[in-house]
């Protein structure tokens, strides 16, 4: 552009003001936003630290593991009794229906009645001796256990949905997580909790009690539009009532015949019914 034609832009004016960063206004600022997001930093950090964050729309399907998600597990559970049997000099075996009728009770109760001629050392060696070989070698179980029919289908939905599903068992949490793991299902679950009962009896013990405890503390904060508790046994279901659950009865009618009287919602033998929970 020629001089003195139109206007010519200078390149050499002023420079915006710049403010340094030991300037009290701008340290102001730095400071104040600063805090702004530590406190929502902590406030977050609690919710998820205690569980208060609000699940309003959200449904809880607390599971029990054994004889639900799985079967077949009782031909492992059989199988492992006996070669303890075995190791310890008994000389007999236990047979598919006892370890069908005992199913759910504890290693220390499957050793006490199938060996009554011993004694309380002996039973609870016996248990350490049955974990011990269930923690060296899953072959026996991986023989066996298998996912029950459309379980994966129905966590899946359940959990691609927004909701949870959780694991509610009397077994220890990392054994059941050895269980999901083998067949695939751990990504389905929200949490696993339990308490591990199988050194102790449980005859005469209020298991139900034990697992409403559980389940009351795992909800605690927790504000869910509703909870939904499925279980092979009536403590499952006595477990799920304590909490305002709707309780689920699952029924494997591949062994049992005849159902006990129950004050479950439902009995169901197809875990795909559970999904109108969804609805």
């Amino acid at each position: 552009m020629a001089p003195g034609q139109g206007f010519e832009p200078r390149l050499t004016g002023p420079k915006p003001a710049v403010l340094p960063l030991d300037d009290p206004g701008i340290h102001y600022y730095i400071i104040t936003f600063t805090l702004f997001f530590q406190e929502r930093f902590i406030v977050l950090h609690y919710l998820l630290k205690y569980n208060l964050i609000n699940m309003n729309n959200k449904i809880l399907f607390a599971w029990d593991f054994h004889g639900v998600l799985e079967k077949d597990n009782i031909y492992a559970v059989q199988e492992y009794v006996n070669l303890v049997l075995k190791d310890f000099d008994v000389k007999k075996e236990i047979t598919i229906i006892q370890t069908i009728s005992w199913y759910g009770l504890s290693w220390f109760d499957y050793f006490r009645m199938s060996a009554p001629e011993k004694n309380e050392k002996i039973w609870h060696e016996m248990v350490h001796r049955v974990i011990s070989y269930q923690q060296k070698n899953l072959n026996i179980i991986k023989k066996h256990l298998k996912a029950r029919d459309f379980a994966k289908e129905v966590l899946s939905k359940i959990k691609n949905s927004g909701h949870h599903n959780i694991i509610l068992s009397n077994t220890h949490p990392n054994h059941i997580r050895t269980f999901t793991a083998l067949l695939n299902m751990s990504k389905y679950f929200d949490d696993i909790i339990g308490v591990d009962s199988h050194q102790k009896t449980r005859f005469k013990k209020e298991i139900c009690n034990i697992k409403s405890e559980t389940l009351k503390t795992y909800i605690n904060g927790k504000s869910y539009r509703k909870i939904i508790a499925i279980g092979d046994k009536e403590s499952d279901i006595i477990a799920g009532k304590a909490c305002g659950a709707t309780t689920y009865l699952f029924i494997d009618r591949e062994i049992i015949s005849e159902i006990a009287p129950t004050k479950s919602d439902y009995i169901s033998s197809d875990l795909r019914e559970i999904l109108k929970e969804l609805d």
